[in-house]
């Protein structure tokens, strides 16, 4: 054990040996987050000069409600289609509207497909106002209805449309950025394991009193617990700064990082020991990464048709796959074989390492 926490602590000062690793390691994650963060700003707040807000209705186009939000003066602030419940429904969860409005026995249901926005807020504004003495008195006087029947109606706000909630702009961009930073801190492992088995401080290593699973696993746990750091440190930077929504499993959240942390880690030092050559394995790992991103639209939404299938079993589309599930609601069955599936994988990468790098650490 002490063995072992020795090569772990030499392992870790390696990796944070000096103030520009650090700043490297934990703050350049933050900046990407921050500056391509305030690039989107323009996405996530609409502007204030509001377009007419989009809403699926759910109600008699005659009736009260409908005659209500008809009107001129609410009308210019709506894009209305009136359909039934389950058309309204629908067209919440694809996100084709901004709110739906269901009006069962003379009480308001609204289901919005995301939290927040003025669109949103103004909606339920002029919901609420449907209410008031003002406006249930002229409603009466339109359509013979009873004023104070209309005074104790019920208006229910509903988040979560179709039992689960819908991510907004930064929500994704977290994720797929967290993943994809992890994905990168394999290269801890890489150096790590180049730097301390495979040159001339390695050499020095293996001849020290070491046995090689203390040494293997001192600098494996080092690489993984860097890594993890610099994963958490985004982690709480875009939920503290943000608000980014990370659900209420985050023990599950937490084990899927983890997990990804461990498949790159295995992938780096597989890399390494069987190529021992760490410029030509930083390439590889440099390009797969890139293309693991892209291809789990890591960078941007691509419909890649018939290859989705395909290319849901990339690690990062894995790893996305979880997180979002435990964060908005998923397959259980496919979060939890991806889940085993990242650490199997990682668990085979590093029996193959240890093979092709057992005769060197001979």
């Amino acid at each position: 054990m002490t063995a072992f926490i020795a090569t772990f602590w030499m392992g870790f000062k390696f990796l944070w040996r000096n103030p520009v690793n650090i700043a490297i390691l934990v703050c350049f994650p933050i900046i990407i987050i921050l500056i391509l963060g305030n690039a989107l700003a323009a996405y996530i707040s609409p502007d204030t000069d509001l377009a007419p807000a989009p809403i699926a209705v759910a109600s008699d186009p005659d009736g009260t409600l409908g005659m209500f939000l008809q009107t001129e003066d609410i009308s210019r602030f709506l894009d209305i289609t009136f359909t039934n419940r389950e058309g309204a429904e629908q067209m919440a969860a694809d996100e084709t509207v901004i709110a739906a409005i269901f009006e069962d026995r003379g009480d308001i249901s609204i289901v919005r497909p995301g939290v927040g926005g003025l669109h949103t807020q103004l909606v339920l504004s002029i919901i609420d106002s449907y209410k008031q003495i003002g406006s249930a008195a002229t409603i009466a006087a339109m359509s013979g209805k009873d004023i104070y029947a209309l005074l104790d109606m019920e208006v229910n706000v509903r988040d979560v449309p179709l039992g689960t909630r819908i991510p907004e702009a930064m929500d994704y961009y977290a994720v797929t950025m967290l993943v994809m930073i992890l994905l990168y801190t394999g290269m801890n492992g890489m150096d790590l394991f180049s730097k301390g088995l495979l040159s001339d401080m390695g050499n020095r290593n293996r001849l020290s009193p070491i046995s090689k699973p203390a040494l293997i696993g001192g600098l494996l746990a080092a690489s993984t617990v860097t890594s993890y750091l610099q994963g958490m440190a985004t982690f709480i930077f875009t939920g503290a700064v943000y608000g980014v929504y990370w659900g209420e499993r985050i023990p599950l959240v937490l084990l899927t990082l983890f997990a990804f942390v461990l498949f790159s880690q295995s992938l780096c030092v597989f890399l390494v020991m069987a190529l021992r050559n760490q410029g030509v394995v930083s390439a590889i790992a440099q390009v797969f990464f890139w293309t693991s991103t892209f291809v789990s639209n890591g960078y941007m939404k691509i419909d890649f048709g018939a290859m989705d299938k395909v290319f849901q079993y990339a690690p990062n589309a894995m790893a996305h796959t979880i997180i979002f599930g435990a964060i908005f609601g998923g397959n259980e069955m496919k979060m939890t074989v991806f889940l085993i599936a990242l650490f199997g994988i990682s668990a085979v990468l590093f029996v193959l390492a240890f093979l092709c790098g057992r005769r060197r650490l001979a």
